[in-house]
Parts: structure tokens; C-alpha cells; sequence
């Protein structure tokens, strides 16, 4: 198969890094920055969270500090490549919809992620050739976002696009949320989520269109990642609905992202998900894999970045490419497919499949 897009570079922060190349290690050495804050509602309720270290003027919002995570992710990528703003797309992908209240200002009319894209490219002060968002957010909207963004190079209105996303979950009215629905991990919920925040973005494009950059002696490449195929699927037994998964949204867009992909199952050798260590997550996890990964393997690697940034809703879309780049470049040279799998709270599933740099296509 022609190869859909390379991943060409990327910048993150969360927890447990500042940078792309800090946040993938931490990951890959499995590093946790986990630490307790107190809740307003119970007043004076210990809350395991894992959070950014950042100045209070930085969060004066909640829509306020979205803004500067993915300001950072983003100028992060254009310092490094020197990208020339008017062939650069600008695509965001925001938190879920449903959850627009925990982020709505009150300074503005109407809920603040509507504007998100456009604040951020603000923020950015760069005149991208197209800035947009997806139509709906969280992890499961990756499938959305790549579509858009391979749409963007194909019409050539762009020679590279910039993939990002931001979310947070450590907000009072996410914890009263979560733990009325016994999903957060408290005393008396063990199998729950750790709330947790961050932004990433991926630096994406087609092969052999040239980069436009701007004259730079630090611009330069990093380790490519390639993008096979992806594909993205509703589950309708979603976390917020009162049943639990049986696994058929995942499989089906695993299923249709290997087919894009022209991939065997018995070909993924490692799988990186967003599973965040609630009980849902485990049981549409187990499901999923036994429903799809038919071959005989010794094991089957997962990796999960949650175990270190927490949730991280939206993020965790642009954050699972770059730790996939990453594992490829420094331990997995011998692994020529990797099965990225993504669930939102709200149903939007989404898988992508992964090869490293040089991997037949």
C-alpha cells in the first residue's frame, strides 16, 4: 500500500515532560508524577491527580490553561522545524463536547471550546494557511482529525499539517463528575481513572512533498514514524451509558484500520492504548483483544501511557503517535507494526496503524 502519511515530528507536554523528547521517555521508562490535591466538594478530599507544574497565572481559566498546552505542544514543532506558517495547517482537536461546561469563560458568549483553534492560533501569533478543529474531541476523534488532515495535503492547500490536542481533567467539576459515577480513583474506588492533563502535537505530511520552512540553523528532522491506515467507529455502550462495552466499536476500527493498511492481524507485534485504569476501560480492553488478536503470540506488548500523564482525554491521540515513534526509534527496530487503539467517554473509538521508518509498506 502507498504509505497515507509520515509522522515527521512533534511536541508534548504532561506531566512527566515539558518536550516531546522528555515526555516519550518518561513513558517508555514508565515514570509517574502522581500527586495528591485537595478537593473542594468534600471539602478537604485527598485527590490523587497528575498534574502539569506550571504558575497559577497560567490557569487563571480552565480555558485559559487548554489554551497554553497547546500553545506550547505547537510552537514546540514550528521553533524545531522552522515552519513556514503559510503552508501549515493549524487542526485541533478539543475535549468532548459534553463536556464544554467544565471549560465554558465567562467571559464569552457561549462555550470556549467553539473557539479553541482559533485562540490558540492567537495565542501562537502565526497566520496558518488553514486553523480548524474537529467537530467533536476527545481521543476517539484522532480518526476525524487524520482524515481532515490528509484531505488538507492531498489538495496540496498545505505542505504539512499540525495534529494537536488538549485536555484536562483535573478540574473540581470533573472529579464531582466522575465520582458520582464511581469512575474516579478515590479510597473507595480502586479500579478508577487518575485525573490528569496535557497537550501533543504531531507534525504530519505526505511522502516526497518538500518541507517550507523558514531560514533556521536549529530547523532540522526528527525520527519518522509512518501512518498506514486508521479508522474510527461509535460505541454506543459507551462510559457514560449504563452498560458496559462488549468491545465491538475497537474492533471494528481496528479491523478497518488494518484492511486500509493492507495488514494481517498476526502482524502487530505491540499495541499502545489509552486504557486509563477504570474498570470500563479493562473489560472493553479484554473484549476487544480477545475478539481481534486470533493468532498465537508469546505476549502481546501493550503499552499505556496513562500509567504516567493520567487521563488525558484529547491528548491522548497526538500523545499515542509520538510514544509509538518513539518506542520504534529506540526499542522496537525489530517490530514492523504497531496497532494504536483509542476510546473517548463518550463513544468515539479510533485505531491507527503504525510502522516504523523504513518498513515495507
Amino acid at each position: 500500500m502507498t504509505i497515507a502519511m509520515q509522522l515527521v515530528g512533534g511536541g508534548a507536554v504532561t506531566p512527566v515532560g515539558l518536550n516531546r523528547a522528555q515526555t516519550c521517555a518518561g513513558i517508555r521508562a514508565r515514570m509517574a508524577r502522581f500527586e495528591d490535591v485537595l478537593r473542594n466538594e468534600p471539602f478537604g478530599a485527598s485527590q490523587p491527580v497528575a498534574r502539569i507544574p506550571a504558575h497559577w497565572s497560567l490557569r487563571r481559566t480552565p480555558i485559559d490553561w487548554l489554551v497554553n498546552l497547546a500553545a506550547r505542544a505547537v510552537r514546540e514543532v514550528v521553533n524545531r522545524h522552522a515552519l513556514d506558517p503559510a503552508a501549515t495547517a493549524l487542526l485541533l482537536i478539543p475535549p468532548e463536547s459534553f463536556r464544554s461546561e467544565a471549560f465554558d469563560d465567562e467571559d464569552l458568549p457561549a462555550s470556549a471550546l467553539v473557539t479553541l483553534a482559533a485562540r490558540v492560533a492567537a495565542k501562537l501569533g502565526s497566520p496558518f494557511a488553514v486553523t480548524a478543529q474537529t467537530p467533536d474531541g476527545g481521543a476517539g476523534a484522532l480518526a476525524t482529525g487524520l482524515d481532515h488532515a490528509l484531505r488538507l495535503l492531498n489538495d496540496r492547500e498545505v505542505t504539512h499539517v499540525l495534529l494537536a490536542a488538549a485536555d484536562c481533567y483535573v478540574l473540581d467539576s470533573e472529579f464531582t463528575r466522575l465520582d458520582g459515577a464511581r469512575r474516579l480513583r478515590t479510597p473507595r474506588t480502586a479500579q478508577g481513572l487518575t485525573p490528569g492533563e496535557g497537550a501533543a502535537c504531531a507534525l504530519l505530511a505526505v511522502p516526497g512533498t518538500p518541507f517550507r520552512t523558514t531560514p533556521s540553523p536549529q530547523a532540522h528532522a526528527e525520527p519518522t514514524a509512518l501512518l498506514l491506515g486508521w479508522a474510527g467507529a461509535h460505541e454506543s455502550r459507551c462510559a457514560t451509558s449504563d452498560d458496559y462495552s462488549q468491545g465491538r466499536a475497537l474492533v471494528d476500527a481496528m479491523r478497518t484500520a488494518a484492511q486500509h493498511a493492507h495488514t494481517d492481524e498476526a502482524a502487530f507485534s505491540w499495541t499502545l492504548s489509552n486504557a486509563n485504569g477504570e474498570r470500563y476501560a479493562a473489560w472493553e480492553s479484554t473484549l476487544a483483544h480477545a475478539r481481534w488478536y486470533r493468532s498465537r503470540r508469546a505476549r502481546l506488548v501493550t503499552v499505556q501511557p496513562a500509567m504516567s500523564v493520567g487521563e488525558a482525554g484529547a491528548a491522548s491521540g497526538p500523545l499515542a503517535l509520538l510514544a509509538a515513534a518513539h518506542r520504534f526509534a529506540n526499542v522496537g527496530r525489530g517490530t514492523s507494526r504497531a496497532m494504536v487503539e483509542l476510546a473517548s467517554e463518550a463513544g468515539g473509538r479510533a485505531a491507527c496503524v503504525v510502522a516504523p521508518l523504513g518498513a515495507p509498506s
